[in-house]
């Protein structure tokens, strides 16, 4: 698996991801975990393009409120019935607790199996890009449990998040300050425009471009564009290598 995740940021992503996926992996079982509202969105489109590039996918679709180490047994279990081996793959699809549990599993399961997130809220985009860990609550510990995560690939599809409400620009918002960027004048304007015009549409490239990781370097695909490049964030000691491939 690698140690560096390949992050595509494309409009109508989803339709890419049967090419997405195996241009990381060779053909192999999968795992869709989801919940039953994103499932239902976007799930039948993604087994579509899956299967027709020649990926065995399993689904299993999640409903509870909260994803505690009690649900990784259950994933853990159905992996097991489903008789995946240390070589098979996971795909989390849904908002950022469900990255995390995805994110879990893929770390923890026979050592680790490969990994592709596609979140499918800004702050969940934000959270995979940017954080290596992945957390869950331990309900009999009464304790949170991490896990170093080892990301293939990150689909951002920005046709999922065209109209964010205030409250989830309000998450992202809290979400920059915990991570230490707060300070970036072009990502905080960007936030507080988005804030101000109703219906406004987000650059994804600009924002994402200003994040800085911490002790992670990323490729980074984008469409319609040939030139290489790197931007650094001069107001931390923290940088982002941005790399475009095709």
């Amino acid at each position: 698996m690698n140690t560096v995740p390949k992050i595509m940021i494309k409009p109508d992503g989803l339709a890419a991801i049967g090419s997405y996926a195996t241009s990381l992996w060779t053909k192999r079982k999968v795992v869709l975990i989801s919940d039953q509202n994103n499932f239902n969105t976007y799930g039948t489109k993604i087994l579509q393009y899956l299967t027709i590039f020649g990926f065995d996918v399993q689904t299993l679709l999640l409903n509870e409120s909260l994803y505690t180490t009690n649900t990784a047994s259950f994933v853990y279990e159905f992996l097991t019935r489903q008789k995946f081996s240390s070589s098979d793959g996971v795909i989390g699809l849904g908002d950022d607790a469900l990255c995390q549990l995805s994110g879990y599993i893929s770390a923890t399961y026979l050592g680790g199996l490969s990994l592709i997130q596609i979140p499918t809220t800004l702050s969940a985009q934000l959270t995979v890009c940017t954080q290596r860990k992945a957390c869950l609550i331990n309900l009999e510990a009464k304790s949170l449990q991490s896990v170093i995560t080892k990301t293939d690939g990150i689909m951002i599809d920005t046709s999922l998040i065209e109209n964010l409400s205030d409250d989830e620009l309000s998450k992202c918002q809290a979400l920059l300050l915990r991570l230490g960027i707060s300070q970036d004048h072009e990502c905080r304007h960007e936030l507080r425009r988005m804030a101000r015009i109703v219906g406004h549409q987000l650059n994804q490239e600009d924002l994402f471009n200003s994040l800085a990781i911490s002790n992670q370097s990323a490729s980074w695909i984008k469409l319609g564009d040939s030139s290489n490049t790197t931007k650094k964030n001069h107001r931390t000691a923290l940088s982002l290598k941005v790399k475009k491939n095709y």
